[in-house]
């Protein structure tokens, strides 16, 4: 592994991010996906800083849909109803992520820029899909303008010009008005698919409209046109004989004037004009289509008629999830997707709540309680006379050191004694325990006397000595057992922080699964790394070998290399092997005693 430390650790990272979301994430496999509850990213053990840019904004965005979406909302059977309202709600939840954690409005926005800049977000074009333009527009304008995505501001330029091409005048305009409610009127993912269906029946309404104005115009440039006479027909031919040596100039004259008429002026030009006859073969390229190729930034004044407005209407309703462009943040789940040669052994698993037995667990506290209580008055005892009792000599004082006198005519000047009080052990504990299938087997004493099994009695023990850490100054217990429901994920019996009469109902659990201790390490790891405590110490209970040997011993390494001290309790089995400071206990017994003396030496070595 590149880097032998785990601050800056891709699954480190990625797990204080989340529990900054109040999110859960686990990291292993090639694969980025979500669940509705948790995020799951790739296991990714790289430097490289555009992967990990898009695995934030990944995350990000998807921690604001569980924060904030509606997971059971119907869309109904049309793509694009579901689509258009995805774009809007996309934006409403990253707004308001960005109210209470600013630095993700950066983030996205990163992630956005660096998809611009290699041609993965794209403008949409007159020739795409119908559907396609009005979802390009509706999510590129509101980054645009709501979310401060500026980058996509040429974008958005471009696919107007395909909306206004497309769509009928009105539509265009009403559309900028009702996505202008965004995001202020917006409270839920129900309110986004409500604006959704007002923009879809307007945009209804507006290609009906367009239908009748075409059949409407027909009828309107017979009634302005007079029948022809011969004099006419005579004037139109010496028009036409004229017209054949000019026709480069008109064309000019024509494409100078069109960008600057009004679609209104363009039809009284041709109802009350002597060259308007359609008959008129130079007239026939005079169209406000034809202008708009010539001049593409005219003005909004300046719009395409439509041949087929219900045609048109029908592709865009009918459209399929091939019709429109590929969500962003599935693109970026596809981004995350790592060939199987750089997928990393590492897990960072769900720290998931337990089953929680209220009634056992009260029973349980009751049986430890005044063991706990005497545990905790032996350590703190132990502290605070370690604390106390390191003594100073000086040049002065009141206290003269009787044994250093014969010092004196050496030359010896520190001859008093001073009282030096030292810090509190100021130590974070995280101790994990092993809840493995075997865990749940009958063991017997030296004598072969059944005693049960030992995962009954390692809860008894660690719940004892949890209480007795919490209530020694300067020491903050935490608790997790493994696996939790499957060996991807944990069960955190006591956060650090927790009081643990709180949590007691947690420490009633059976035993079930392997022996997945790389992954639980990574989330004891990743536990400690977010305590302020400068100590921090990680204890691993068990009583097999690790799915993974190897994997386990390089992360426990880097745990060491990253300041955490890890000490490990066999029991039943020898795990020297595996951790520096290790104890094998054979009679469980003497479990809590030997934990006791184990704890001792941890804390008096602060």
């Amino acid at each position: 592994m590149k880097n032998r430390t785990l601050h800056n650790a891709f699954p480190i990272v990625a797990a204080a991010i989340g529990n900054r979301f109040g999110i859960k994430v686990s990291v292993g496999g090639d694969q980025a996906y979500t669940d509705g509850r948790s995020i799951h990213l790739p296991a990714y053990e790289g430097v490289d800083s555009d992967y990990q840019d898009v695995a934030w904004g990944l995350l990000a965005h998807e921690a604001a849909h569980i924060r904030y979406s509606d997971f059971t909302l119907c869309y109904g059977s049309s793509v694009l109803r579901r689509r258009l309202c995805n774009a809007i709600e996309d934006v409403r939840i990253e707004h308001e992520l960005a109210k209470d954690f600013p630095g993700t409005r950066l983030t996205i926005r990163t992630v956005i820029e660096k998809m611009i800049a290699k041609g993965d977000f794209v403008a949409a074009s007159e020739n795409d899909h119908p559907a396609n333009i009005l979802y390009g527009f509706v999510l590129k304008s509101l980054r645009a303008r709501v979310l401060g995505q500026t980058a996509l501001l040429p974008l958005v330029e471009h696919t107007e010009m395909a909306l206004k091409a497309k769509f009928p005048k009105g539509a265009v305009t009403r559309l900028k008005g009702l996505l202008s409610e965004v995001p202020n009127d917006l409270q839920s993912e129900s309110d986004c698919l409500q604006l959704t269906d007002r923009i879809l029946t307007m945009i209804e309404q507006e290609f009906e409209q367009e239908r009748q104005r075409n059949q409407a115009q027909p009828s309107d440039d017979e009634e302005s046109s007079p029948e022809p006479d011969e004099s006419d027909q005579d004037a139109k031919s010496a028009d036409s004989d004229d017209s054949s040596s000019s026709d480069s100039e008109d064309e000019v004259d024509l494409n100078e004037r069109l960008p600057k008429d009004t679609d209104d002026d363009l039809s009284s030009e041709s109802a009350g004009s002597d060259d308007s006859n359609p008959e008129n073969p130079v007239d026939k390229p005079t169209t406000a289509s034809d202008s708009i190729p010539s001049n593409p930034q005219g003005d909004d004044e300046n719009v395409m008629e439509i041949a087929d407005p219900m045609g048109v209407l029908q592709t865009l309703l009918s459209a399929g999830d091939g019709d429109i462009e590929q969500d962003l943040f599935e693109s970026l789940k596809s981004a995350l997707l790592l060939a199987a040669e750089n997928v990393s052994e590492l897990l960072m698993p769900s720290g998931l709540e337990p089953p929680m037995d209220e009634q056992a667990g009260s029973f349980l506290l009751r049986k430890v309680q005044g063991e706990s209580g005497k545990i905790r008055a032996a350590l703190q005892g132990l502290v605070q006379s370690q604390t106390l009792n390191r003594s100073q000599h000086a040049c002065r004082g009141r206290r003269m050191d009787g044994k250093r006198l014969h010092r004196l005519p050496l030359g010896e000047t520190k001859l008093f004694q001073r009282q030096q009080s030292k810090a509190a052990p100021n130590t974070a504990i995280h101790l994990l325990l092993d809840k493995s299938e075997s865990m749940g087997y009958q063991v017997a004493d030296n004598q072969g006397q059944p005693i049960g099994s030992r995962l009954p009695i390692a809860l008894e023990a660690t719940l004892a000595l949890a209480l007795a850490f919490e209530g020694i100054p300067g020491v903050n217990p935490g608790v997790t057992a493994f696996p939790g429901h499957q060996d991807d994920s944990v069960f955190r019996l006591l956060e650090h922080g927790q009081r643990v009469n709180g949590r007691t109902g947690a420490f009633s659990l059976t035993a079930s699964g392997s022996t997945p201790m790389t992954e639980a390490i990574w989330f004891g790891a990743a536990s400690l790394l977010r305590c302020r405590e400068p100590r921090k110490v990680l204890m691993v209970m068990t009583d097999g070998q690790p799915n993974e040997s190897l994997s386990t011993l390089e992360l426990l390494q880097r745990c060491r290399d990253s300041g955490i001290e890890t000490v490990g309790v066999g029991l039943g089995l020898d795990v020297s092997h595996l951790f520096p400071i290790a104890i094998t206990i054979n009679d469980l017994s003497e479990l809590r005693a030997q934990l006791f003396e184990l704890s001792k030496a941890v804390l008096l070595a602060a």
